[in-house]
């Protein structure tokens, strides 16, 4: 009877382990290392690997002291502008003593000896996610959720909303509510935007005058954070 519990254990364990292992889809053609270039392009961190077989081994958890006083200086600003930058009233959000350095992480590169930027890899519940990031919003939102790093001076928590707002035409008004409930620590983090809800709006043709085009936009998103991604994650790797 023991026997059987400790082999039901092990293989429960195993099973776990299995489910939560990072994989790419469709792995480069040799191992590279995972880096961040959120401090400029000649200060990469390394957070990690990508195997040849797609396992991916991340560790966000990094002492920094290697990067210069100068380089914090240049890429961090205040948490109200990399956190709030889409809100109405983002600088009224935050008290100074909450208002702590920031910086964003950027995308996860993939980096090789022969190509220090052969690659990035976007973070995201349904692949069809990765036109929209790329595009800017210029094609059609689904809904999902799609994951930012950040670097954060010191720890940081917020509970709250905000609102967001866009003209879509001289009449229209594209409103996107914004809820927050971020738990973060100093270092690095994961934060999962979370598109709850979207609308059908028209808005002028980049091509054309006068005309027309309908295109869905996130109306309500959910901001958590995390120091790892969900279980069902999609890691969706880009090679140059």
């Amino acid at each position: 009877m023991k026997k059987s519990l400790l082999l039901l254990i092990l293989l429960s364990v195993q099973i776990l382990v299995a489910q939560s292992a990072a994989t790419v889809e469709n792995p480069p053609s040799k191992a590279t290392d995972l880096v961040l270039f959120s401090f400029g392009m000649e200060q990469p961190i390394p957070i990690g690997t990508l195997s040849n077989s797609g396992e991916l081994n991340i560790n966000l958890a990094q002492d920094l002291d290697f990067i210069s006083e100068e380089a914090k200086s240049n890429f961090m600003s205040d948490t109200a502008f990399i956190l709030f930058s889409n809100c109405v009233g983002s600088n009224d959000m935050l008290s100074e003593a909450e208002n702590v350095k920031a910086a964003k992480g950027g995308y996860i590169s993939l980096s090789t000896k022969e190509n220090p930027y052969s690659g990035l890899l976007f973070m995201v519940t349904d692949e069809n996610m990765v036109p929209w990031i790329e595009s800017y919003g210029d094609v059609d939102a689904i809904l999902g959720s799609y994951f930012e790093v950040v670097y954060m001076e010191s720890d940081f928590s917020y509970q709250g909303e905000c609102t967001s707002n866009a003209s879509s035409t001289e009449k229209e008004i594209i409103e996107t509510q914004y809820t927050y409930d971020l738990n973060l620590k100093a270092g690095f983090n994961f934060i999962e935007y979370k598109i709850e809800s979207v609308e059908e709006f028209e808005i002028p043709s980049m091509y054309e005058e006068n005309v027309f085009e309908k295109i869905d936009k996130p109306t309500k998103i959910s901001i958590t954070s995390s120091q790892s991604t969900l279980p069902n994650t999609k890691w969706i790797g880009k090679y140059f």
